[in-house]
């Protein structure tokens, strides 16, 4: 019997979550302007990468998830997008 060999994904911050592949991370922010700062910066990214995850968010938190494609394995591409907005949250967070 053989092993199948496996990719995993993972990005500083994120939880991989392998059926539905995804990865899920939090972001918490000091105020409802952070919050509102992000969404808006994140759907920017969003329409410029064409990825658009799922939101669940209120007046302090924002949880970001990115489902995989729907080859259903999580890429390369999914974790440069999650990087892309750790990077936005650290900025927003940073002022």
């Amino acid at each position: 019997m053989s092993a199948t060999p496996s990719t995993t994904i993972a990005v500083e911050g994120w939880e991989t979550r392998k059926l539905p592949p995804q990865l899920t991370c939090r972001f918490t922010f000091n105020s409802y302007a952070q919050t509102r700062q992000f969404l808006d910066d994140l759907a920017d990214l969003s329409e410029s990468n064409g990825n658009y995850p799922n939101l669940h968010f209120a007046k302090d938190f924002v949880t970001v998830t990115i489902a995989a494609p729907d080859d259903g394995a999580l890429n390369e591409a999914e974790a440069a997008f999650a990087r892309q907005v750790n990077s936005l949250a650290n900025r927003i967070l940073q002022g």
